[in-house]
């Protein structure tokens, strides 16, 4: 399991204000706790903060005194944010510090929350959201299974449909920590009435209400073509601006609070869409919003995040590329009120390029960003560094992902360490997590170049870091210390050593996750389990791996329930793999169940993914078949094995090149059954079938040999003994043993079977 990614940056959605003046002015403020819903659906309002330090680049510090309250003057329209510190709180949106504010007679809020609350907000949020979008798949996949039941679709219609179901699960699944992420920081004291209530029907899933509450207002279009009116007409009344710039001013705001005003409608109808499982609709209303102001990057951003989580790469690019050139304009001109989001913006792009594996694109990106943050921490270290140090993280990530590449990690991770140890010493609480994190990803770097002792260190140092912080918080970071006692127990197993220590504490933690929130975490315990599974069966300790791996494997039963995409695959896979297992000890009988299990899976994904798992059928078919063999049930074994002929045939028609020597090698199956069934003319035919599509293949000439042999065509069994005897030898004594062993030989062969014995032995 790969260390926990460094939290990628994210825009926040600056206010739209207005200055009324450029002379100096005095801005009004509060610090507070965010506005929340309660289970009875009534606001509760946000604690004033007292104490909290605000300071401004360029002026003094203030703290807030009470209710919340500060004030300070600013000499021109723009002014940033430097730092806020309260001790026990963090920021909800720290993307205010790189943000710019335009002087406003409403006060700036700021919202503080602790850790704590800040993280159990996302996971709630995320807990919610994932039960709609489940419910709403559920819901999609019973319809389309219905038609399927009432013969109104194809079967070829069934499986497109259900694989779209999939591959939109997939797609959507990505945005659900983003949204989750977005509703925490929701401060519904900001907040009317109707925003309020069209936040909590789309978080509880009640989408049409969601819909029709939205609609009330009116198309999105109309409503649009409004404001589009009013600025024409406000560009005709331009031209009296010295008589008329007084209203024209106030026009000016109410139509960019209207523009506000649509464009969250938009990203409310987005966002219903999304969890509603209607991409194109979605796109229109994630376009539409970014189409109203093409100088807004966090729109332009949004859009292409959701361009190219839907594989729509050029539209995606050109928004990317459509926001960083005009921040690149902007900061000609102001840079430092717009370098940093253009920073920003560049490590988002790089981002997404490293995702589409576009290397020289994300590198550049990357690189971009990290000079500019990088001269940017000289002046003011205490407001960039913490962005210079992710940045130089996320391009190291990039960099592990590319073998060519690995060797320029580590002074990367170096540097942003040294710069969280440094931020640590001053900011424990905030930084020292970051500082943990770093360091897992140290380790798995150091693991990637073999460098065992390196990385053993790194992860030690990370799992005292995580300890210690999961004693005051525990539920914040037990699954970090999981995670890194799992890769600790991994790597100690692929070099030899016994982790067993580290991987039971991991699965302690996990167990009690899991109780907690099963979706969530199954999967960590399921791999857990499965590794050390792993681990006892290399140490020779069966009955323990054993146990361990059936643990496991309810596990994944478990979470396939409540994902099937996901986890089915995974189980499947874990099923073959344990019958294989008990194949080879013997356990015929204990592996057909799980031969059995694991085969019905791979059909039902074969249905909804032909491509992918089509070919996965046919094997296990085969191994079922000869397991049928070997508990002498020849009847379910010819059925299973005249199933794999007929898949590996059916896939040769489409791609012979790939499968004609599948088709070849269950010929070969079929003619060695034939065998032990004492049919040998249908031995000797089906053998010669295989050989004609794959002559290389020397078990079939192995099985034709006996077959002519037990047949009396004595003459042509002796010609391919004597012909393949140098390569063949083993094999030929071993089958003539075992067909002796089970009875198969004719007794009227038996003297030719001696004959046979003596030639090999010369």
């Amino acid at each position: 399991m790969f260390a926990k990614v460094m939290k990628q940056f994210i825009f926040a959605l600056a206010c739209a204000l207005v200055a009324l003046s450029s002379v100096a002015q005095t801005q009004q403020g509060q610090v507070k706790t965010k506005g929340r819903r309660t289970n009875s659906k009534t606001v509760v309002t946000g604690t004033p903060l007292t104490g909290a330090s605000v300071q401004v680049k360029g002026g003094n510090t203030v703290v807030s005194a009470q209710g919340g309250r500060f004030s300070f003057p600013i000499h021109a329209n723009k002014f940033h944010i430097q730092s806020v510190r309260k001790q026990g709180y963090v920021l909800l949106d720290p993307d205010i510090l790189l943000k710019s504010f335009t002087y406003s007679s409403n006060p700036l809020v700021i919202v503080m929350e602790t850790p704590e609350q800040k993280n159990d907000d996302v996971k709630s949020a995320e807990r919610r959201i994932r039960r709609t979008m489940q419910r709403k798949i559920d819901a999609m996949e019973d319809s389309i299974e219905a038609l399927m039941d009432q013969y109104q679709i194809s079967l070829q219609q069934y499986r497109e449909a259900m694989q779209a179901v999939d591959e939109e699960r997939k797609r959507n699944g990505e945005l659900i920590s983003e949204m989750a992420e977005r509703y925490a920081q929701i401060d519904y004291d900001q907040l009317d009435q109707f925003s309020q209530h069209v936040e909590d029907l789309i978080l509880d899933g009640n989408l049409t209400e969601a819909f029709t509450l939205l609609r009330s207002k009116g198309s999105v279009d109309d409503r649009l073509a409004v404001v589009k009116r009013e600025e024409a007409e406000q560009a005709a009344e331009a031209a009296e601006l010295t008589r008329r710039q007084h209203n024209l001013e106030l026009s000016r705001t109410g139509t960019n609070a209207k523009k506000n005003d649509i464009a969250q409608d938009c990203y409310n109808y987005f966002k219903m869409f999304v969890l509603n499982m209607q991409p194109d609709s979605a796109l229109y209303y994630i376009e539409k919003r970014a189409s109203i102001d093409a100088h807004n990057s966090l729109w332009q951003f949004d859009a292409a995040n959701y361009c190219q989580k839907r594989g729509l790469t050029v539209k995606a690019d050109t928004y990317y590329q459509k926001a960083i050139q005009e921040l690149r304009q902007l900061a000609e001109n102001s840079p430092a009120d717009y370098e940093p989001e253009l920073a920003l913006a560049l490590n988002m792009a790089a981002m997404a390029a490293s995702q589409q594996h576009q290397d020289n694109a994300a590198t550049g990106y990357f690189q971009e960003a990290i000079g500019i943050l990088d001269r940017l921490a000289e002046s003011e270290p205490q407001v960039y560094q913490p962005y210079l140090a992710s940045a130089l993280n996320n391009l190291a990530l990039h960099y592990m992902e590319s073998d060519n590449s690995q060797q320029q990690c580590e002074p990367l991770l170096l540097e942003a360490l040294n710069i969280y140890w440094q931020l640590a010493q001053e900011d424990t609480r905030t930084f020292i997590p970051y500082v943990a994190s770093t360091l897992n990803n140290m380790a798995q770097l150091h693991d990637r170049l073999r460098q065992c002792n390196q990385s053993e260190q790194a992860y030690q140092q990370a799992l005292g870091i995580y300890s210690q912080l999961a004693q005051s918080s525990p539920e914040t970071y037990n699954p970090d210390v999981a995670a890194t006692l799992n890769n600790l127990s991994a790597l100690y197993f692929r070099n030899g050593r016994d982790g067993e220590q580290f991987l039971t504490r991991a699965l302690e933690i996990y167990r009690q996750l899991d109780q907690e929130d099963p979706q969530l975490y199954g999967p960590q315990l399921a791999a857990a389990l499965n590794n050390l599974s792993v681990q006892y069966y290399g140490q020779g300790r069966d009955d323990e791996g054993e146990k361990a791996c059936n643990e496991a494997l309810n596990a994944y039963r478990r979470i396939a329930e409540y994902n099937s995409s996901a986890y089915k695959p995974e189980l499947a896979r874990r099923l073959f793999d344990h019958a294989i297992r008990l194949y080879q000890d013997e356990r015929f009988e204990q592996s057909e169940p799980l031969f059995k299990e694991s085969l019905s899976l791979y059909r039902d994904l074969m249905k909804l993914n032909p491509d992918a798992y089509q070919a996965e059928v046919p094997k296990v078919l085969r191994n079922l078949a000869t397991a049928y063999d070997k508990m002498n049930r020849l009847a379910d074994g010819e059925k299973a094995y005249q199933e794999e002929l007929a898949i590996n045939q059916e896939l040769a028609l489409q791609e012979p090149t790939r499968y004609n020597a599948d088709v070849a090698r269950s010929y070969g199956n079929l003619s060695n059954h034939a065998l032990l069934m004492k049919d040998f003319d249908r031995a000797i035919d089906l053998a010669n079938k295989g050989l004609a599509i794959d002559d290389s293949k020397l078990f079939i000439r192995a099985n034709l040999a006996a077959a002519y042999l037990f047949a009396g065509k004595t003459a042509l069994a002796e010609e391919i003994y004597k012909h393949y005897k140098p390569q063949l030898h083993d094999v030929f004594l071993d089958d003539l043993q075992q067909f002796s062993s089970l009875g198969i030989i004719p007794e009227e062969r038996l003297a030719d079977v001696e004959r046979i014995r003596r030639l090999l032995a010369q």
